[in-house]
């Protein structure tokens, strides 16, 4: 049985502003130097399919903050993929910043996005053959409003097109993290930085069904995360913004029946200030690096639990 593998990276939370605007004094002096150092970085990496970035690419939805996206982008040497944060549209419909249709036109002169027909940022296509990439929406509003939401009609999408897809690997995207961890601190520390526990528990059930999980990627946190349910990968990244200044590479090795996904992340310069609390925003030495299994499940094979 031939087994395939693929390199991908995923960046977050890149915050991009205007040089002179306010931000958080805990950000990177420069956003802007952070995305620019970790596109030189992705450009050195061997063998790298593609590049994910998973939401709040920008910082206050404004357009002149999408277009220096675009042009420092423009350098990267390999296809990139982009999904919604809570940043990066104004629900508000405030003068002079992106909603939903101007973010996504904006993406479609950067790759081919076909939205699925559910009102919102989702859409699905297929990066390498047998490999499904699948970008949802979960921003709540009004901006920045931090916990996330999955609706009906996203929900009744997903399933639908999962069983068209049903052969193929999946790897989602989403802003805000269905789940952490089941440790009672991350319970209590990040409660309203995450997806809505009914949209988390309507997700995984698709997901368990489909069975032929890769990862989901989040971001939003600012901190890296990593949990395991029912051997589904839950994968929060490291903000590229700061404090911990990071970007991770994934390694994946698969075949019809089974895989290996293996991680690790890249801890880029932080000119910027270094709080009290740094050494908590690393996380865990296991949300940093390591591997986990990946079984897929069809009408041969049970649902591997993990």
């Amino acid at each position: 049985m031939a087994t395939e593998r693929i390199r991908f990276a995923q960046v977050s939370d890149i915050h991009l502003m205007p040089e002179t605007a306010c931000r958080w004094w805990w950000m990177s002096d420069s956003p802007r130097r952070q995305l620019e150092a970790a596109v030189a970085h992705l450009n050195q990496v061997p063998d790298l399919d593609f590049v994910v970035f998973t939401g709040d690419l920008v910082d206050q939805a404004d357009p002149e903050s999408f277009e220096l996206f675009r042009e420092i982008l423009a350098q990267l040497r390999m296809p990139y993929y982009l999904s919604l944060g809570n940043h990066d549209v104004d629900t508000l419909q405030r003068k002079g910043r992106f909603d939903r249709e101007q973010f996504i036109r904006w993406c479609q002169s950067q790759f081919p996005l076909f939205p699925a027909p559910t009102g919102y940022v989702d859409y699905s296509l297929s990066p390498l053959p047998g490999i499904r990439l699948i970008a949802l929406d979960a921003s709540l509003g009004p901006f920045p409003l931090p916990q996330g939401v999955l609706r009906p009609s996203q929900l009744h999408w997903l399933g639908e097109h999962l069983q068209a897809v049903s052969e193929e690997w999946l790897i989602l995207l989403i802003h805000q993290p269905p789940f952490i961890s089941p440790t009672q601190m991350d319970a209590v520390v990040f409660r309203n930085y995450q997806l809505q526990k009914q949209a988390a528990a309507a997700l995984h059930a698709l997901l368990a069904d489909h069975g032929r999980v890769v990862a989901v990627l989040s971001g939003h946190l600012h901190v890296p995360k990593v949990h395991v349910r029912d051997g589904i990968p839950y994968l929060t990244a490291p903000p590229l913004v700061g404090p911990v200044s990071a970007l991770r590479l994934f390694e994946v090795d698969l075949n019809p029946r089974r895989g290996i996904l293996r991680y690790h992340w890249v801890h880029l310069p932080e000119p910027g200030p270094r709080p009290l609390w740094h050494g908590f925003l690393m996380g865990r030495r296991r949300d940093r690096w390591g591997e986990i299994p990946l079984r897929a499940r069809s009408t041969l094979l049970p649902v591997a639990a993990r």
